[in-house]
């Protein structure tokens, strides 16, 4: 059995699923999902707590005992030790192996050796690690609702144009240690940006998708025909909004899983994606950005 530890957003867990699901096929064992971390709510300083969000697809995963009993009986701590110490126990007596991702967070092709009884733990932010069965991904992640209400208008705005997503993370980025670690997209990258996509697209038409729309609409001049895509238009756990990004026709996305998903998925043949020149600040990895993209 292949156990996926899940951690972040929707982003990070897609990419940890993506991963888990090549893992347990190759191996041909059963996926099972390690929810407990997303449930636990112990004080944290500066952290942003997540829940499981891979519910907004088709998908109906199975998860470990733990997790179904850190969901009905929510003690901090707790539940989240134990399955951390069951693991290690369970490694150090070899009946199931913990694989951790470098701490640069570049491709390891070495996990493709996982066995089939083993504990993922990482973010594994690369196509590399789920290339080879990328139909049974986008299967996977089809997506469970059907976008309504004011998200219907966009869409049809998005199919009757040359259509750009941007892509603007803030929110939890402002936070300082965040900042720190994940740098900032500048409003001088997205300018570049719709720039580059400009040159090649005959009539752009830009969508501003964000967390903090309101600000968008005051600093981000791109120079061409923009709607700025309402929060409110977000659906469940905001899963319109990452379909409008993949219906768009080109992209361009902040260093965000969120926005790197969207664009992954939008099935265009001659889609145009833009993503920034430096995902991390520090961390020399490329892999995370696929090399048909573009980075600036």
């Amino acid at each position: 059995m292949i156990t996926v530890f899940l951690r972040g957003g929707l982003g990070n867990q897609m990419f940890q699923y993506a991963l888990g699901l090549h893992l347990a096929k190759r191996n041909r064992t059963e996926l099972r999902l390690d929810a407990s971390f997303l449930n636990d709510r112990f004080p944290r300083r500066q952290f942003t707590y997540r829940a499981y969000d891979l519910d907004v697809f088709d998908i109906n995963p199975a998860f470990t005992r733990l997790s179904k009993i850190s969901g009905r009986i929510p003690v901090p701590g707790l539940w989240l030790g134990a399955d951390l110490a069951l693991a290690r126990i369970e490694n150090a007596l070899g009946v199931r192996k913990i694989i951790k991702e470098k701490k640069d967070g570049a491709f390891d092709p070495s996990v493709f050796l996982t066995p089939p009884s083993a504990f993922l733990y990482g973010f594994w932010q690369s196509e590399k690690y789920f290339i080879d069965i990328a139909e049974d991904v986008r299967r996977a992640f089809r997506f469970r609702y059907s976008i309504e209400g004011e998200a219907v208008r966009i869409a049809e705005q998005i199919a009757a144009t040359d259509s750009v997503s941007v892509n603007v993370r803030r929110g939890d980025y402002l936070l300082s240690a965040n900042l720190k670690r994940l740098g900032e997209t500048t409003l001088s990258y997205y300018g570049r940006a719709a720039a580059h996509i400009a040159d090649r697209v005959r009539s752009p038409h830009f969508f501003v998708i964000s967390d903090d729309i309101a600000w968008c609409r005051e600093h981000l001049r791109l120079g061409f025909p923009t709607t700025y895509v309402s929060a409110t238009s977000g659906g469940y756990k905001q899963n319109f909004h990452l379909q409008l990004i993949a219906q768009c026709k080109h992209n361009i996305i902040a260093n965000s899983t969120f926005g790197w998903w969207g664009a992954w998925l939008n099935q265009n043949p001659g889609k145009i994606v833009v993503a920034p020149k430096i995902w991390h600040p520090g961390l020399e990895r490329d892999d995370i950005v696929p090399e048909r993209w573009i980075r600036l």
